[in-house]
């Protein structure tokens, strides 16, 4: 009874639980990660055909671009590393 009390004051303050919290961040990364696979897998279909080693490396630099994009952003330096 009390737990039902504190977590309807929790909402009634516009606030949310801790398991609540924990159920949005878990929803939130694998809608990311499904969002970057679906990204990937859409520049692979795109260069479908190409020869296998020339396939393989563009997909690894696509990747690597949208590994930059998201760990610097737009605005910050990249790294030069990346062949």
């Amino acid at each position: 009874m009390k737990k039902k009390i504190k977590t309807w004051l929790i909402h009634l303050l516009g606030g949310v639980t801790v398991s609540e919290m924990q159920q949005s961040n878990f929803n939130s990364a694998c809608f990311g990660a499904r969002k970057a696979l679906a990204i990937i897998k859409e520049y692979a279909d795109s260069v479908n055909g190409k020869p296998a080693d020339e396939w393989c490396e563009l997909v690894y630099k696509q990747i690597c671009r949208q590994l930059d994009s998201v760990t610097y952003g737009t605005d910050e330096e990249r790294p030069t590393a990346h062949p």
